[in-house]
């Protein structure tokens, strides 16, 4: 396959005093989703996330590093090269938002994914990680994209799925008593994508995986739902609203019959803030022992104990620097 792809990564340092001060000034107050610190908090895990896309992955094309008025150091030095200078490029919210600058600031990872379709001259076909995924083993294009259209990693769910949430709702609001909390779920946003898709009784549940998206099917869908994508850019931080953008261009593509189902078994999960020691040192073994382990994600590292912090950041270390 020769067609170009791009890698799109969102990044924030959420502890320079300047973007702790704007979040500040929004804060939504108690009850809000998606405010929470560790959401923005940063322990470089971008270095290693770029660095393994430019190691696993060197048929990239550009890598596009989304973020709010900032550069991470691993960049700067990066763009010593004059050739890295164009493969990386920072995007600034305020690229994405053209025309929309009355929108910002976002605090949304959602909210910003929504808008990652209008980076300036993105290729067609794009892969979208957070920056707590990691390549950790060579990948080709065909990982990720066929002639037909996107490879998905998941698995189907039942659309009864929606009881949880709306369930935890009701709990939520007689233990909160606050009325800016709502369910902002990862399964439920995409359940919600799957409903303005018209799906039935079951939808196709994403994980914590690189998403590989394609920038027409996000277009078309705009142009034949005006209004739909805009609000969903609109809220500064998450919201019970929204629908999770990744999931809305996977179950269009289903739709259409353009999308390849591949083994959902590909990432090795860590949640850094719950995983006691043993646990993360069994997963590193996991991730370094079996060969179908092309993706790990970190989850809450910032809120990690000093050795599980440690073992994680020495295995990112081995692997990709």
């Amino acid at each position: 396959m020769s067609e170009a792809v791009d890698a799109v990564l969102t990044w924030v340092d959420g502890e320079d005093p300047a973007h702790v001060a704007k979040r500040r000034a929004f804060d939504p107050g108690f009850g809000a989703a998606g405010v929470e610190a560790t959401r923005f908090a940063s322990r470089d895990e971008i270095r290693f996330s770029l660095l393994a896309l430019l190691k696993f992955a060197p048929w990239l094309r550009r890598i596009h590093i989304v973020t709010d008025g900032q550069i991470p150091s691993v960049v700067t030095e990066l763009w010593a090269d004059p050739a890295m200078q164009d493969r990386v490029r920072i995007v600034d919210h305020r690229v994405i938002y053209a025309g929309h600058e009355d929108l910002l600031p976002i605090f949304s990872g959602r909210t910003i994914e929504t808008a990652l379709f209008r980076i300036p001259d993105l290729a067609e076909r794009y892969l979208y990680l957070n920056d707590d995924f990691f390549l950790i083993r060579p990948v080709q294009q065909a990982d990720f994209f066929t002639e037909k259209g996107p490879v998905l990693r998941g698995q189907w769910m039942t659309r009864a799925y929606g009881l949880v949430p709306l369930l935890q709702l009701a709990v939520g609001r007689l233990k909160r008593r606050g009325k800016n909390w709502q369910p902002v779920g990862f399964k439920l946003q995409q359940l919600r994508a799957a409903r303005l898709v018209g799906w039935g009784l079951r939808f196709f549940s994403i994980g914590h995986t690189p998403h590989p998206l394609r920038r027409s099917t996000f277009q078309r869908f705009q142009a034949a739902h005006p209004g739909v994508i805009e609000a969903n850019m609109a809220p500064r931080f998450r919201h019970g609203s929204q629908f999770n953008p990744a999931s809305l261009a996977n179950h269009l593509e289903l739709a259409a019959g353009t999308a390849v189902i591949a083994p959902s078994d590909n990432t090795v999960y860590f949640r850094a803030d719950v995983d006691k020691p043993q646990r993360v040192r069994e997963k590193i073994a996991e991730a370094e022992a079996r060969e179908n382990a092309l993706f790990i994600c970190v989850n809450s590292l910032d809120q990690a104990g000093a050795q599980v912090q440690a073992d994680i950041l020495a295995f990112l270390r081995r692997r990709i620097l």
